[in-house]
């Protein structure tokens, strides 16, 4: 709820509720409710939880991608795609939804053509 009447000498003030696509979180004197967050798909984010009239969307993360900015309220804000290992490299550690894709050179004596995994020469 914020003040949708100011208190007078006579009476208190007049709450009123937050409006779809809005919340309230918190005791307040505010006369707008905050706006909702908008968890988008073309970057990378999904909706983990709803927003509600008390409470903002918690996003997360789409398969693929993992979350560059997080907090433990509203859950992830920024994503960005997996990395892709180069040719040389392979993958030490696939990419998790808190962590980026992890490469490293192949060693002597090994190839990757797609940055997958390291074959050993043909002798």
């Amino acid at each position: 709820h914020v003040v949708g009447k100011d208190c007078t000498a006579v009476s208190g003030p007049r709450c009123i509720p937050c409006e779809t696509g809005t919340f309230m979180n918190k005791p307040n004197g505010l006369t707008k409710c905050f706006s909702c967050f908008s968890c988008d798909p073309g970057s990378g984010l999904s909706i983990k939880q709803n927003c509600t009239s008390e409470s903002d969307t918690v996003c997360d993360v789409l398969h693929g991608y993992f979350c560059k900015s997080w907090t433990d309220s509203s859950g992830c804000s920024t994503a960005a795609k997996h990395s892709a290992c180069k040719p040389g490299q392979r993958i030490k550690l696939p990419g998790t939804s808190r962590d980026d894709t992890v490469c490293e050179n192949c060693e002597e004596g090994t190839f990757s053509p797609h940055g997958l995994n390291c074959t050993l020469w043909t002798q």
